[in-house]
């Protein structure tokens, strides 16, 4: 076990040699193909574990990514193992759960190729939500208060001090999440974004209590929470009732229509083999009399 692990330690040293390799070259395949954690007879090779590891995760530090990933897989694998030596496969309980998530899984990716054989008929155009939004304009006014604001998270008190006097001093935000934050890209992402302020920073608890009194370019005091040290600055809202920005509002008109049109397709398709496998007598489903009169006996 040991010299597995200095083996996995060697590859994930290598592994960002993964990035700068294309797809195709045999370094890359022989790379993507050597094992890194290994319980019993399954193994997990690096290239498993990139393809499961969400890309945001990998440009920000692959390796602690590939091993953390490494890590759970080893304690999930150790757990199944011990599981399969209780026997618990061989329980009718065990048994019955599995044929239920068989079919909801049949189920799900049925719905997943009606739509991709009906991707054509999702698409959303922007004159179409722009038409949309032009007939019921009146619906889309904010119900709540949306603010955007600057989130930066560090794991020292010194670096968040140091991104406070940075964001005073008027250093480009995105220079400063990238010499600070634990998570530029996403820190940078959301700070694009307008928010409800019941949903704003909610997994931060003091920051989301800061924006309910800041005033505009306003910062918060710098807090200590699940290890990392937060700072945010307000730097635009909405209030309720005012009408949202075109350009942040299409974007939204666009996916709840694509969402529509997804379940609008989805339902009829189902509805169609309800209907044939009715009219082909293979459908028996008692009526509400009959059910009441099995419960009263």
């Amino acid at each position: 076990m040991k010299s597995l692990v200095q083996h996995l330690c060697t590859i994930l040293c290598l592994c960002t040699i993964l990035f700068t390799l294309t797809e195709c070259s045999p370094e890359r395949n022989n790379l993507d193909n050597t094992i890194i954690a290994s319980v019993s007879d399954k193994n997990l090779t690096i290239g498993e574990a990139m393809n499961n590891i969400p890309e945001f995760l990998l440009q920000e530090d692959s390796v602690r990514a590939i091993q953390t990933f490494a890590n759970q897989w080893v304690q999930s694998q150790v757990s199944i193992e011990h599981a399969k030596r209780l026997g618990i496969q061989n329980l009718e309980q065990y048994r019955n759960k599995l044929s239920r998530f068989q079919d909801q899984l049949l189920v799900s990716m049925l719905k997943e190729q009606i739509l991709e054989t009906n991707a054509d008929q999702i698409e959303v155009t922007r004159d179409e939500a722009l038409s949309y939004y032009q007939t019921y304009r009146e619906q889309f006014t904010f119900d709540e208060r949306f603010v955007r604001f600057r989130l930066i998270s560090t794991r020292t008190r010194t670096e968040a001090e140091n991104a406070n006097r940075e964001l005073i001093s008027g250093v480009e935000w995105e220079t400063i999440l990238q010499n600070y934050s634990v998570n530029p890209d996403l820190q940078l992402r959301q700070s694009t974004q307008y928010w409800p302020i019941s949903m704003a920073a909610t997994d931060i608890p003091p920051i989301n209590e800061n924006l309910n009194t800041l005033g505009l370019n306003e910062r918060s005091p710098i807090h200590f929470h699940n290890n990392r040290y937060h700072l945010i600055q307000l730097i635009d809202e909405k209030t309720e009732g005012e009408y949202p920005e075109l350009d942040w509002l299409i974007p939204q008109i666009s996916e709840w229509l694509n969402l529509e049109k997804s379940r609008r397709i989805t339902n009829g398709y189902l509805r169609n083999l309800y209907l044939q496998a009715e009219s082909n007598n293979e459908i028996e489903l008692l009526n509400v009399s009959d059910i009441e009169q099995l419960l009263t006996q």
